[in-house]
C-alpha cells in the first residue's frame, strides 16, 4: 500500500468521523434576556412550552430568520425567538457540587463548588483531556471543569 493511498484513507476517515459524530458542528446559543418563553412552533401564537432564564444554553437544531428550533439539556425540543438569544456561550452544571478547579486536573486546587443547573460562562470551547475553561459570575471565579459535569459543549 502506498503512503499516498494510506494518507487519503486516513483523511476520509477523519472527515467522515467529523461529519457523522453528533456534536462536532453543534451550534449553541445562550438566553440573553432575564427570561425567554420557548414555544411549540416558530410563532408566538403557538403553545408556550417552557420558560428559561438568562444564561441558559440551548442547542440549535434548525435556524429560520426570526426563530431557532432548539434542544435543552433534557433533550426537549422547542422554538425560541432569535431576539432573545445570544452568541455568548454558556454551559450549565448537571450535578450538585460540580467543582471548578484552578487547573485542568483533579489534583489542582478547588476554587468553587457549583449547584446543579447553574449557568457558567464558557471561556473556551476547546476541550483538553476532558476539561473546559469556564467562569462563574455568581461566585466570581474562573477555572476548569470536567465536561461530564456540564451540558452545552
Amino acid at each position: 500500500m502506498s503512503s499516498k493511498f494510506f494518507f487519503r484513507v486516513v483523511f476520509y476517515l477523519i472527515i467522515s468521523f467529523a461529519l457523522f459524530s453528533g456534536n462536532v458542528f453543534a451550534e449553541f446559543l445562550s438566553v440573553k434576556t432575564k427570561s425567554l418563553i420557548l414555544f411549540e412552533g416558530p410563532s408566538s401564537s403557538t403553545k408556550k412550552k417552557f420558560i428559561v432564564t438568562e444564561g441558559y444554553p440551548l442547542k440549535v437544531i434548525v435556524s429560520l430568520k426570526d426563530w431557532k428550533k432548539v434542544e435543552d439539556h433534557l433533550g426537549k425540543i422547542s422554538w425560541a425567538q432569535v431576539k432573545g438569544l445570544d452568541q455568548d456561550r454558556t454551559v450549565i452544571t448537571l450535578k450538585s457540587q460540580a467543582i471548578i478547579y484552578n487547573n485542568p486536573s483533579k489534583g489542582a486546587a478547588k476554587l468553587a463548588y457549583i449547584d446543579k443547573l447553574v449557568a457558567l460562562n464558557l471561556l473556551s470551547s476547546i476541550v483538553t483531556d476532558g476539561w473546559i475553561k469556564v467562569k462563574s459570575t455568581s461566585v466570581g471565579v474562573q477555572g476548569f471543569i470536567k465536561i461530564e459535569e456540564v451540558w452545552g459543549i
